[in-house]
């Protein structure tokens, strides 16, 4: 199962990147290939992406569900994609560096199934790292715009 893990570090209290972080909303257009967000009820979501594998481009549309929220520092979700056979699950996890700062962490494997199931996966392999990394860095960004306002 490919699978992806960052951190980094962001100039902001703890609680001020929760209420940032708690409302998946906020991070979609954060996600590589963001095309569109639909929120479905509290936990459950839908996430167009469009996946871009050299020549290969695909819109892909995840059901995205949160299984566990522990603020101010965890979000674990399961990840879906039923029609393009790809399952999976990621994590978001934070803890205090400093008054001041936090240090974040996310991570997430996703898997192909079915007959196209190692095709899938070599895909993954390739680009969930560098899209996980491109993820956590729009995040840092994103945040950081926050940070600056508040100064």
């Amino acid at each position: 199962m490919p699978e992806a893990h960052v951190s980094g570090r962001i100039g902001l209290p703890i609680g001020d990147v929760w209420e940032f972080i708690k409302d998946m909303k906020n991070w979609a257009p954060c996600m590589p290939g963001y095309i569109s967000f639909e929120e479905v009820d509290d936990t459950v979501s839908i996430w167009r992406l469009k996946g871009d594998v050299g020549l290969f481009q695909r819109a892909v549309s995840f059901t995205v569900t949160i299984t566990e929220k522990v603020p101010p520092e965890r979000i674990a979700f399961t990840l879906d994609a039923k029609a393009d056979g790809i399952t999976g699950g990621g994590m978001y996890r934070a803890r205090p560096a400093g008054e001041n700062e936090t240090e974040m962490e996310f991570a997430l494997e996703l898997n192909g199934v079915g007959m196209a199931r190692p095709v899938i996966n070599a895909l993954l392999a390739k680009t969930l790292p560098r899209d996980v990394q491109k993820l956590k860095d729009n995040l840092v960004d994103v945040l950081g715009g926050l940070e600056r306002r508040e100064a």
